[in-house]
């Protein structure tokens, strides 16, 4: 597995950064707006603290036309890692594996 992934709020902060060197810049309260969520929790996903779900995903497509498949797929390897990373149970398969 990777090391640490990428978080899917990186691809977002990226894509801005983007449209701002295109002199199209949004700041994050007009995107939080926009999409219909707190500025707080918009800012959390850019800044890797909070995930992007299917639901944030599928707005920041309506409003940036950032693909909502490559974001969940982003975010979803990016929690697999950080779940890899931590303390978990001893679990006995069922099966052998080969």
């Amino acid at each position: 597995m990777m090391n640490n992934p990428a978080h899917a709020g990186e691809l977002v902060a990226e894509w801005l950064e983007g449209l701002k060197d295109e002199g199209q810049a949004i700041t994050i309260t007009e995107l939080a707006e926009r999409i219909q969520v707190t500025r707080p929790l918009l800012s959390r996903i850019i800044n890797g603290k909070a995930p992007i779900t299917a639901d944030i995903a599928l707005r920041l497509h309506d409003a940036l036309g950032i693909s909502a498949d490559l974001l969940m797929r982003v975010q979803s390897k990016h929690s697999l890692w950080m779940e890899s990373q931590k303390q978990r149970p001893q679990i006995q398969p069922f099966f052998v594996q080969c």
